[in-house]
C-alpha cells in the first residue's frame, strides 16, 4: 500500500471513529460517564488501527507527523504508568485525556477539523 492510500485510509479511520463517537450521543438512555467510555474506547481502538499501518519510517509529511503524534502519546502514557503515588481512578482519568488528545490531534494533522 502506498503512503498516499494510507493516508487516505488514516482519514477514514479517523472520520469513521467520529461517527461513531457521535453516534453514542443519540443513545440519550446512556449515563455521560457511560458515553465517554465508549468514545475513549473507539479512539483507542483507532489509534491501533493506524499504528497497525503506518510505515515505520514514511516518507509524507502527514504520515510522519502522524507516527510522531502516536510515538509521544505512547510516550505519555509511559510516564503516567511510571509515576507513583496515583489513584487507579485517577491514573485511568489520565489515560483517558492523553488518548482524547492524540486523537483529537491525529484528527487535525489528516484535515478532518
Amino acid at each position: 500500500m502506498g503512503e498516499e492510500e494510507i493516508l487516505r485510509k488514516i482519514q477514514s479511520i479517523l472520520a469513521r471513529s467520529v461517527e461513531e463517537r457521535r453516534g453514542f450521543v443519540a443513545f440519550s438512555r446512556l449515563e455521560a460517564r457511560e458515553m465517554d467510555r465508549m468514545a475513549r474506547e473507539r479512539e483507542r481502538k483507532a489509534i491501533e488501527e493506524i499504528r497497525a499501518i503506518l510505515p515505520e519510517a514514511p516518507f509524507h509529511e502527514l504520515l510522519s507527523q502522524v507516527l510522531l503524534r502516536i510515538q509521544r502519546m505512547d510516550e505519555q502514557l509511559q510516564a503516567l504508568e511510571a509515576q507513583e503515588g496515583i489513584s487507579e481512578a485517577s491514573r485511568q482519568l489520565e489515560r483517558d485525556e492523553i488518548t482524547w488528545q492524540a486523537f483529537e490531534d491525529l484528527c487535525g494533522i489528516v484535515g478532518l477539523v
